[in-house]
């Protein structure tokens, strides 16, 4: 079921703008499309679902993939689905932009590619709920759009730092990483992971069993013409 959310935001990058939504093109079904031709896709949720899709339009179209990540909520209840709503509350959860590192290791094989752009949009939101019996005792039934706090557009590899400006001084493993973003290692090595696959960082050995990065000079025109030349084998196959 679409929530606001995704139909909003459809919405602003589609019609809003002068485009249209709800565009089918080759047998796929796009969210919308902009005034200039671009292809938007909107994702909530995780982007690896969309790889098998990208690859199939990258070599034709621009395709620009809208991410939104939650920093706030408001939690709404409701004792059905569509009873009214009470007063909603603040959770006290709260999210930042580089949590998108979780979904973006769906595209680290896409991402960069010269016709794709990535938009991770921090996003204020307000979060229906309805009461169920399994865990965890309540199901979402609606979240909508209350406020864009900033957007990063990333279209480069070296785009991928603006997401991790406390990252990027010198070398580092994914245990310094780790302590640098105040995450679990296992989050580290999928940041780490995408900045690989990206061409954002280079490997200069090992510390024990863990490989030293240092952020990358150069190689970002390299590993895009990988992805396009990927991309070009998807459709001929």
């Amino acid at each position: 079921m679409e929530t606001s959310l995704h139909r909003q935001l459809k919405e602003r990058y589609g019609p809003e703008m002068g485009g249209r939504s709800e565009v089918s093109i080759h047998g796929f079904r796009i969210d919308a499309v902009s005034p200039e031709g671009t292809l938007i896709e909107v994702q909530s949720g995780a982007l690896g679902p969309l790889r098998a899709k990208l690859l199939r339009l990258l070599p034709e179209y621009r395709v620009r993939v809208v991410k939104p990540v939650v920093l706030t909520r408001r939690i709404a209840k409701r004792s059905r689905k569509d009873g009214v709503e009470t007063s909603p509350r603040l959770s006290p959860k709260r999210g930042t932009l580089v949590d998108v590192f979780d979904d973006l290791i769906g595209l680290a094989r896409v991402f960069p590619h010269p016709n794709l752009t990535v938009d991770v949009l921090a996003v204020e939101i307000d979060e229906v709920r309805i009461p169920r019996r399994r865990w965890p005792g309540y199901a979402v039934v609606d979240r909508r759009l209350r406020e864009i706090a900033a957007t990063v557009t990333l279209r480069q590899a070296s785009d991928l730092w603006t997401l991790l400006p406390e990252a990027q001084a010198g070398s580092f493993t994914t245990l310094d990483l780790a302590e640098r973003l105040e995450r679990p290692v296992a989050f580290a090595q999928r940041v780490a992971y995408c900045l690989r696959l990206a061409g954002a960082v280079e490997t200069l050995g090992k510390v024990g069993n863990r490989l030293i990065y240092v952020p990358s000079d150069g190689g970002t025109k390299e590993f895009a013409l990988e992805k396009v030349d990927e991309c070009s084998r998807v459709v001929s196959s």
